[in-house]
């Protein structure tokens, strides 16, 4: 079941000059670069087969599921 996550900053922009930004290796430790991810400065999505435990990085940085599909 594929699980996709919406990361947003509650201040600031994104720095989306690389891609996959470092933040994501840093809320999702089992990330491996394998992941689908799309990027801009207001958000990044990031895609997962299975569904996971973000990492609380406080209350500036939001972390949402948006998408569940089931293949």
């Amino acid at each position: 079941m594929k699980t996709t996550y919406r990361i947003t900053y509650l201040l600031g922009l994104m720095d989306n000059s690389i891609c996959p930004p470092p933040v994501v290796s840093v809320i999702f430790p089992s990330f491996d670069g394998s992941q689908l991810v799309i990027s801009d400065q207001s958000k990044i999505l990031v895609t997962f087969a299975t569904a996971q435990t973000p990492v609380d990085l406080g209350a500036l940085v939001k972390v949402e599921e948006v998408v569940t599909e089931s293949e």
